[in-house]
């Protein structure tokens, strides 16, 4: 019995192989889930968490960087900066049996460079220098990859607080995945770059040497931002000098982390050519810096049955026999035009040949990766709710 004006909520796919991937991961540390933007990668990530929380008497944060706030939305609850626990008994509802705990939080990446520039700095003397000035605020943009350093930096201090059994990262929307993996050394080139130290330097040269060659610049930056502007930008770029010691070191804890055996990667990507490449050039650049890879998640596979080679010569046949049409009239008294019948044989074939690429595909994956892969079949209707991530997390 369904309420009136509302539709039934579906069940999530019955089976004993509800939550594998769950129960397989469920007992690492960290798992973070990559992938190029628009696969996918926050509804997997918040139903991995689901799925492990389900199998495992653990306490699992999910942390989205997605600034979209889709988890938010999925999730139904208001998600910041601290993490929020989802009530069990609406998990319950929405068909998730749980033994653990599932909280989210979001990335707040003036948090995450605020305790950086806290953490790597000398003294809180300098600290508060850097904190407070103007330039500081504009760091974070100022380098490919710092949502990515910033998602890293706050997923390391998460797993050394100790609080939570298992973290689920899901990392940054990026043109390319591998920039969460080389978020760590990009922000340590850029603190110690030659520039800056050439900037910086105790004998001011490059101070001298920039008033000399900019003085036309200089007074239009004068009169835009004030007399102090370039010694401003100098003290700035001296304190952020040194903090070099300190994020290296950083960038070293991070690396030794990603390679532990407590942790592991799942490559998020659909079939698609363009996000299907990067997974495999990103699954390649997983073996080369010797961090684990566990899992492949395809998302958004069409159903083996449209990949049918007997379906696709009935098909052929609507296409090309004009006597279907009386056919279909004497036995299954169905009174259609000869258009409907060629368009539906037309309409199956295209999704024959997009099921057919769909399995080349896959068989593609066994040639690079020997993790096991996991299929997420396309819905067609809408996941955006708890529940949708429900039926998911059900199939991890």
């Amino acid at each position: 019995m369904t309420v009136a004006g509302r539709k039934p909520r579906p069940a999530p796919v019955a089976g004993e192989n509800m939550f594998a991937l769950g129960r397989r991961l469920g007992t690492l540390d960290v798992v973070v889930c990559c992938g190029s933007g628009g696969v996918g990668k926050t509804t997997v990530s918040a139903a991995l968490a689901l799925s492990i929380a389900a199998s495992h008497d653990r306490k699992v944060l999910v942390l989205t960087v997605d600034p979209a706030r889709r988890l938010a939305t999925a999730l139904g609850v208001s998600i910041g900066a601290d993490p929020v626990l989802l009530p069990r008994a609406r998990l319950r509802r929405a068909g998730i049996p749980q033994q653990g705990e599932v909280w989210a939080a979001m990335l707040d990446m003036k948090l995450a460079w605020d305790r950086l520039i806290e953490r790597a700095a000398p003294d809180r003397r300098t600290a508060q220098r850097i904190l407070r000035n103007r330039f500081y605020e504009r760091i974070s943009d100022s380098f490919v990859g710092s949502h990515e350093y910033a998602a890293m930096e706050t997923l390391y201090e998460l797993h050394e607080a100790g609080e939570y059994d298992c973290i689920v990262v899901d990392t940054p929307p990026s043109r390319n995945a591998l920039d969460f993996l080389d978020a760590p050394s990009r922000l340590s080139d850029y603190v110690g770059a030659r520039l800056l130290s050439w900037l910086a330097g105790p004998s001011g040269f490059g101070l001298r040497a920039v008033n000399f060659a900019a003085t036309p610049f200089l007074r239009i930056a004068d009169r835009l931002l004030g007399g102090e502007v370039l010694q401003e930008v100098s003290d700035f770029v001296r304190q952020l000098q040194q903090l070099y010691g300190g994020v290296q070191q950083r960038a070293r804890d991070v690396y030794r982390l990603l390679r532990s055996p407590r942790v592991g990667f799942v490559v998020v990507s659909t079939l698609e050519p363009g996000p299907f490449k990067e997974a495999e050039f990103f699954a390649g650049k997983l073996r080369d810096y010797a961090m684990p890879l566990r899992s492949v998640v395809v998302n958004r596979v069409l159903p083996d049955s449209l990949s049918s080679r007997e379906a696709a010569a009935a098909a052929t046949t609507l296409v090309d026999d004009a006597s279907v049409v009386g056919w279909l009239r004497r036995h299954l008294d169905l009174h259609v035009t000869p258009e409907t019948v060629r368009s539906t044989g037309r309409t199956f074939l295209t999704f024959n040949a997009l099921a057919q690429r769909d399995e080349a595909q896959l068989q593609r994956l066994s040639r690079f990766s020997q993790a096991p892969v996991t299929r997420i079949p396309l819905f067609t209707d809408d996941l955006s709710q708890l529940e949708g991530l429900a039926r998911i997390a059900a199939l991890l």
